[in-house]
């Protein structure tokens, strides 16, 4: 967060000296090199001194947040609410302490108090709905950024306001505002990723391409903007130069989830590049044993190559075992056993599928198949049925 505490903190401190300075001080500088220990030992000493200074309890709060001592941060933290009452300062000190505790509503609040104290700077109160913003309260949130975009109109205010819009429903208005930010800041990544994001939404998929690619030249390693250039190929349908973006960003941050997902959708399209995508799902998926998603795109990956992959019933089984809420691995598992001529064991999996989203259409079609195969009509023609309602073009 801006305006640092600990600065503040050194002004008050040169114009108030008193007998805990000397070991505030030293307290203070020892948290801004992340010397813990030191930190705690010199500012513990010093609220035995003075047990009323709320800058003391409020830089206390921060070291015992920082060493995970959460009881011990929450308890400094109510001491100096208490002893700092109606002080900017100490407001917006328990703000930065209440976010990095992941408390951001309340962390909201405090700023707030800073922001209409006379004492803030001009970016306290974009700050304050950015807080709220991400705390979920989207009203309040657009009612401040409204407030710091007519005080300090830039290209941030602008694109804070756009993603008030956003939380709030007011599509239309939050793109306007986002083009307006992106209009005098091209190349900012962040800028231009709300932006380009804005238009996904709205499927202008062109217009979303050229922001993403502008951007990108100034930032040609930002996975988002890279990620962001992928899905408008991909809603583009133009499924190689996705296929290459996609791979791109998981090159350049592999903890990203939705590059995989997305490769997941186009395996009929990946031709040689299919050999890469499994290698990175091979990567995911071992580094990430537990999670059912990495274990079902690599059973994808695999029977991309081999319908009739073993490995790949094993990995679907297991993504079952991890995620029993998930429809997409019955489902595949349920196609993979009819291949193998299990029209039993399909039924079984495919149901399971369909009980756990109906509105698919591809499992009736498959189940389908294989009530014929196991002389079943009645119910084969009941799942045709229902595949050709909902695989039917919206209004008809």
């Amino acid at each position: 967060m801006p305006f640092p505490f600990v600065i503040l903190l050194w002004i008050l401190l040169a114009a108030d000296p008193n007998e805990v300075r000397s070991l505030l001080q030293q307290g203070l500088l020892a948290l801004q090199k992340g010397q813990l220990a030191e930190a705690r030992k010199d500012l513990e000493q010093a609220s035995r001194l003075d047990t009323k200074n709320p800058y003391v309890w409020s830089s206390l709060a921060q070291v015992y947040l920082r060493m995970k001592e959460p009881v011990k941060a929450s308890a400094a933290a109510k001491t100096a609410e208490v002893v700092g009452a109606n002080n900017p300062v100490i407001d917006h000190a328990l703000a930065m302490f209440y976010s990095e505790a992941g408390d951001l509503g309340r962390a909201a609040q405090w700023e707030e108090k800073f922001a209409t104290s006379g004492k803030a700077d001009s970016n306290a109160l974009a700050r304050t709905a950015e807080l709220y913003l991400n705390a979920g309260n989207g009203k309040r949130a657009l009612q401040l950024a409204q407030q710091a975009e007519s005080a300090n109109e830039t290209p941030a205010t602008e694109d804070l306001l756009g993603r008030s819009l956003l939380a709030t429903g007011d599509a239309a208005q939050a793109t306007q505002h986002f083009k307006n930010a992106w209009e005098h800041a091209q190349n900012d990544p962040q800028i231009a990723f709300d932006f380009a994001h804005s238009l996904l939404k709205a499927q202008a998929f062109q217009q979303a391409a050229d922001v993403a690619e502008q951007a990108l030249k100034s930032n040609p390693k930002d996975a988002q903007l890279t990620l962001t250039l992928g899905v408008a190929r991909y809603g583009q349908r133009r499924f190689e130069e996705a296929i290459s973006l996609f791979l791109e960003v998981i090159a350049i941050d592999p903890q990203i989830e939705q590059p995989y997902e997305f490769l997941g959708r186009v395996l009929d399209q990946a031709g040689n590049r299919l050999p890469e995508i499994v290698k990175d799902y091979e990567t995911w998926a071992g580094k990430n044993p537990q999670t059912a998603k990495a274990q079902l795109l690599l059973a994808k990956g695999l029977l991309a190559g081999d319908p009739k992959s073993k490995r790949a019933e094993d990995l679907l089984r297991r993504s079952i075992a991890l995620d029993p809420k998930e429809w997409e691995a019955p489902f595949q598992l349920g196609v993979l056993l009819a291949s193998e001529h299990d029209y039993a064991g399909a039924a079984k999996e495919l149901t399971r599928s369909i009980e756990l989203n109906g509105k698919e259409p591809m499992p009736h079609y498959h189940l389908a198949r294989v009530y014929d195969r196991l002389g079943e009509p009645e119910k084969a023609k009941a799942e045709r049925e229902i595949h050709q309602r909902l695989s039917a073009p919206a209004g008809q």
